[in-house]
């Protein structure tokens, strides 16, 4: 049972109930709110999260404060939905492509995930889309009693191999590791074989020789210690993860705040996501020149392989509608036209590649926030 593994109980005669997914009845009275990720505590997500925790404590005068559970301690990657639906926990990082079918509107905009070639314009252009443009997304989420705050995109994903690839990369035959059916695609069509697995899973895969590749973000050789059992990186963007939600609350406990705790929470959200996209980006610069001090070999690809990747990426947009639809999400073209407009109107925003992690907060503060709360 997670209450006994969480070691939150409740007494008779307490007032203040510190039961993961419990409420008060008041909202003045402080609360204590618990939130899962299966990710490790130094990913960038769980670095942006600890933003977003400390900004609404402060924002709250300590009235809200949060109990922070990594590492699959509240929930594996794909029980998180329902641990926060069944008020196991009061939030949690949700991965659309865990719920195809809980959330189909939703993994459109992951579906798309090769056309997220920017993680901060991709990042901006998920949020903007749930919150301004897909009425669908936003009941999909309540219907599961979540209220979304954020979503996010990584930096495109590439393949880190245990091959060295000295004759150039060849994926025939591999065994890659690929989060939802767009990616998997992707392995299947260059003659790779698919293997959907939560990256938490990667290392030990890899190392067991389960997987010969997994296909993510480069800073994962740091945060997920790939550097240990990978020799290379193949040098084309394989996609990314774009959608879900970063941050949220559960809505019935949502609506038992206050306007102004409502409002802390709002705050610190733009701050929580413009730390987890820096904390990245950082990443992805430090593990490249410590990949190299490491052996680690970065692979070119053939003018080919590029054409392959850009080909699909085009088709991308035909086949996220049609693959929507199938899942019975209706006008699903007009989810996949709303994020890549947004994606256009994100890139002139985003136009200055020295922009600091307190300019993008703001931006998306005032371009999205200040709009849709």
């Amino acid at each position: 049972m997670l209450k006994k593994r969480l070691g939150l109980f409740s007494s008779i005669g307490v007032s203040v109930v510190l039961v993961a997914g419990s409420i008060t009845a008041t909202p003045a009275l402080a609360r204590d709110l618990s939130y899962g990720s299966y990710l490790p505590p130094h990913h960038p997500t769980s670095t942006g999260m600890k933003v977003f925790f400390d900004e609404v404590e402060s924002g709250t005068e300590g009235d809200i404060k949060f109990n922070f559970f990594p590492s699959g301690a509240a929930a594996s990657g794909k029980e998180l939905l329902s641990a926060v639906r069944d008020g196991m926990i009061d939030g949690g990082f949700l991965v659309t492509v865990y719920y195809p079918t809980s959330l189909p509107a939703n993994t459109t905009i992951s579906d798309l995930s090769f056309w997220d070639q920017n993680s901060l314009v991709a990042t901006a252009a998920s949020i903007d889309t749930v919150l301004t443009g897909c009425p669908q997304c936003i009941q999909e989420f309540e219907d599961n009693d979540v209220r979304f705050l954020a979503s996010y995109g990584t930096p495109p994903y590439q393949a880190m191999c245990k091959a060295d690839f000295a004759n150039g990369f060849d994926p025939k035959g591999l065994r890659m590791r690929v989060a939802g059916e767009e990616i998997g695609r992707w392995v299947t069509q260059i003659g790779g074989i698919p293997v959907n697995i939560p990256n938490s899973e990667s290392y030990e895969a890899m190392e067991r020789s389960q997987l010969d590749c997994v296909i993510g973000a480069t800073s994962w050789l740091k945060s997920l210690s790939l550097n240990e059992v990978a020799n290379s990186v193949v040098e084309l963007p394989m996609g990314s993860f774009v959608g879900g939600s970063l941050l949220n609350i559960r809505n019935s406990v949502w609506e038992e705040l206050s306007d102004a705790e409502q409002q802390a929470v709002v705050s610190a959200v733009p701050l929580g996501v413009a730390k987890t996209i820096f904390e990245y980006q950082k990443e992805e610069q430090e593990v490249r020149g410590s990949a190299a001090e490491k052996g680690i070999g970065f692979i070119e690809v053939s003018d080919q392989m590029k054409q392959v990747r850009a080909d699909f990426m085009q088709a991308q947009v035909e086949r996220a509608a049609a693959t929507a639809a199938g899942r019975g999400v209706e006008n699903a073209d007009r989810i996949v036209a709303s994020f890549i407009a947004n994606l256009e109107k994100w890139e002139k925003l985003l136009a200055d590649p020295d922009i600091t992690e307190e300019e993008y907060a703001a931006l998306l503060k005032s371009e999205i926030y200040d709009k849709a709360f």
